[in-house]
């Protein structure tokens, strides 16, 4: 009986073994880059399952946890698609361009070519308007090239197309005092450009002139080429805004795929557009790279980066940062956001959940954001104004 007993011990210790190594989670960390030029691929996804999944920095890394089996799917716009073992996710990644080719290759005028686009977004913003995502929004501002401010939050939005009705789930910022200026809130100002679309019905006055609109050609001047793969062409569309047009424009690229001109990716910046404070204008200079899904059967908004500056009191301010769809989360405690709301007053009127911002990394932080999280973190800055 007493053999039986410790052989029952080791039974159960070598159970409990194999279940604890069954569960252990595994880091992977990689980056992803052109095998042309080894340059980074900033904001490629990197897919294991619906719930496992991330997409790599501005500097094309990534880190994925996760006690899964099989394979991955790294994708980028306008590069073949990678399905690999995740015991090779580890180290660098390489991916095969798109072959550049002429745009008389096309069987279409470029004018067909968006007009199915805006009748494919018409439909699924009918088919999906009601649709749900969760994002991350992480943001570091500059202050003649020293990181005065961090901000993190959670929030819910209608995904379909561009974001639209913000609720915060949670928040944290924490800002390091400059001088005179430091009552200056870059938050405020900033998180609202998340809105922007791409696609408008029509042009309403305070609203940036979007690429897709029924009076494109009024606004812009637009030329294309296209990017061969081996089953499909990706359509590149350059819109140029016209010299005679004065209001806040998006301009840039757009990328369509060309089998169900779907929406892949635009790559653009805003011209004309200013930063109010007080009764002053500052000039604005933003860029916007914006990457899309169909995970879900519509197009939706899978991550976006965003990159301003401008000067204030005689200083170089720079703003980075990203969104990125962390998918249905079912998060509760949500606070509506209107466009113009004072992000920073409404942080400061929830609880700071440290144990939150433990558990919560879907996208691995650059060299910059790590640095100044573990700088404002052990001056213990995160904390509400109350």
């Amino acid at each position: 009986m007493l053999i039986l007993n410790k052989m029952g011990k080791y039974l159960l210790f070598f159970v409990l073994l194999f279940s604890s190594l069954h569960i252990y989670s595994q880091c992977y960390q990689g980056y992803v880059v052109d095998e042309e030029t080894n340059a980074c691929l900033p904001f490629a996804t990197v897919f294991v399952s619906q719930d496992c999944r991330t997409v790599t920095n501005a500097y094309g890394a990534f880190t994925l946890d996760t006690n899964l089996k099989g394979v991955a799917k790294i994708s980028y716009v306008g590069y073949h698609e990678l399905i690999i073992p995740l015991s090779r996710l580890n180290g660098i990644i390489k991916m095969k361009p798109y072959v550049v080719k002429l745009h008389e290759v096309t069987a279409y005028p470029i004018d067909v070519i968006i007009k199915r686009a805006m009748d494919q977004l018409l439909l699924e913003a009918k088919s999906y308007k009601n649709k749900e995502s969760d994002f991350i929004y992480r943001q570091v501002t500059l202050n003649d090239r020293t990181c005065n401010e961090y901000i993190e939050t959670f929030f819910n939005a209608k995904s379909e197309i561009s974001l639209r009705k913000l609720s915060l789930i949670t928040g944290r910022y924490a800002t390091l005092k400059t001088g005179k200026d430091s009552d200056f809130s870059y938050c405020t100002n900033f998180f609202s450009l998340v809105q922007l679309g791409l696609f408008a019905r029509k042009i309403t006055k305070n609203m940036p002139i979007p690429f897709l609109t029924r009076e494109y050609k009024k606004y812009y001047n637009i030329d294309y080429t296209i990017l061969s793969g081996v089953n499909s062409n990706i359509y590149v569309i350059t819109f140029k805004a016209k010299r005679n047009v004065k209001n806040v424009i998006i301009e840039g690229k757009l990328f369509i795929d060309g089998l169900d001109y779907r929406i892949l990716k635009y790559e653009g910046q805003l011209r004309n557009s200013t930063l109010s404070y007080g009764k002053r204008k500052i000039p604005l200079t933003l860029s916007i790279n914006t990457v899309y899904t169909n995970r879900r059967g519509f197009t939706e908004i899978e991550s976006e980066e965003l990159n301003g500056n401008y000067r204030h009191l005689g200083k170089d301010i720079m703003i980075q940062a990203l969104i990125y769809n962390v998918g249905e989360k079912k998060i509760k405690h949500k606070k509506r956001i209107k466009y113009n709301y004072n992000l920073k007053e409404i942080i400061s009127s929830m609880n700071y959940d440290s144990n939150f911002w433990r558990q919560h990394n879907e996208v691995r932080k650059t060299p910059l954001e790590k640095k100044v999280l573990e700088l404002f973190e052990s001056k213990n800055v995160f904390t509400n104004m109350r």
